[in-house]
């Protein structure tokens, strides 16, 4: 049975829902000439901080074929991974890990679906070919989803799905069938609210839809390679890894579902929150604790230096917490 373009792309969407995925769209494999300029202008600026492969791919990551010539569209996906009964903030004795990366590693749980949405495809369409993409590529996730119809990218630079917020993952699949392409979102809903800029400890968001990578505690606490400066160091607070202060300060996640994939529940056992007993982890420690999650990206050494920071932030103002003193 031959499929027309139109029902084609409606299974793959049915399928997408059915494999888990919160939402998905379809947009086409052409480049954002927009968006390159605009990625130019960033690192220009060296907002990206050490991060060089940004700059080293700044040609290419706004044309999705470069990553897969045969690309003609691409399936945006998003996954949630909000948890509603548990913390996002930790109190100030307690070390702070981005929700994100409590639970499984999402690469292997978005890849894993993208794969097993692939093969699908494959079965209707044998000839087609396809690329998975969750960070294996550095392609424009958030502004090909956008295309793709699945919200706008609000000011702290995360994509919102209307009426759902923002803790979403985000996956694609490049493919080389030609479908039609859903609307793109063009509405931005942020409005006056600048909540997420006022909120920031480090101010890495200069301005609306700007952020400076090399101030944000994300980048600070994942990325950065060499010392942190004292003045950023002092206005980190309890975060080790990652940071979830812009989102929750978000208006639009009062929205936010509970998860339903069991994958993304927190695999760090309640005792080893607090700070005290967190500085004292052993090597083996951490990587049975934290095994098959984000956090093992950091690495042992690089982890116990923001634990120790941390510690010592608590130690000095044991009543400080960032988001409390910035919030407004």
């Amino acid at each position: 049975m031959t499929l027309t373009p139109q029902e084609l792309a409606r299974r793959i969407k049915e399928r997408a829902l059915a494999e888990g995925f919160s939402a998905v769209g379809i947009t086409t494999a052409d480049s954002l000439p927009e968006e390159a300029d605009r990625l130019r202008w960033w690192l220009d600026r060296r907002y990206h901080g050490t991060m060089d492969w940004m700059a080293r791919y700044g040609d290419h990551r706004a044309r999705p074929q470069s990553f897969f010539p045969d690309a003609r569209s691409v399936v945006m996906v998003a996954l949630n991974y909000y948890r509603e009964n548990e913390p996002i903030s930790r109190t100030p004795d307690e070390g702070n890990v981005s929700i994100y990366a409590r639970g499984r590693d999402y690469h292997r749980v978005m890849r894993k679906k993208l794969k097993r949405l692939l093969r699908y495809i494959q079965e209707l369409q044998p000839e087609a070919k396809g690329r998975v993409c969750v960070d294996s590529f550095p392609i424009m996730e958030k502004p090909l989803a956008r295309r793709a119809g699945l919200g706008w990218i609000g000011k702290h630079t995360n994509l919102i799905l209307k009426q759902r917020g923002s803790y979403f993952f985000l996956g694609a699949l490049l493919l080389s069938l030609e479908l039609p392409p859903d609307t793109p979102f063009e509405m931005d809903f942020c409005g006056r609210c600048t909540r997420c800029l006022d909120a920031c400890p480090t101010d890495a968001l200069i301005a609306p839809y700007v952020l400076d990578a090399s101030r944000c505690i994300s980048y600070l606490t994942i990325e950065h390679v060499g010392e942190i400066a004292p003045d950023l160091e002092d206005q980190m607070g309890n975060w080790v890894f990652g940071c979830d202060i812009c989102q929750e300060v978000c208006p639009w996640n009062r929205f936010s579902q509970d998860t339903a994939e069991t994958d993304f529940r927190s695999r760090i056992p309640d005792g080893w929150w607090k700070l005290s007993r967190m500085v004292r982890m052993s090597r083996e420690q951490f990587e049975k604790i934290f095994r098959g999650t984000p956090v093992m990206r950091a690495g042992y050494e690089r982890f116990m230096r923001q634990v120790r920071r941390a510690y010592r932030l608590w130690k000095q103002s044991p009543a400080v917490h960032p988001q409390a003193s910035r919030e407004k």
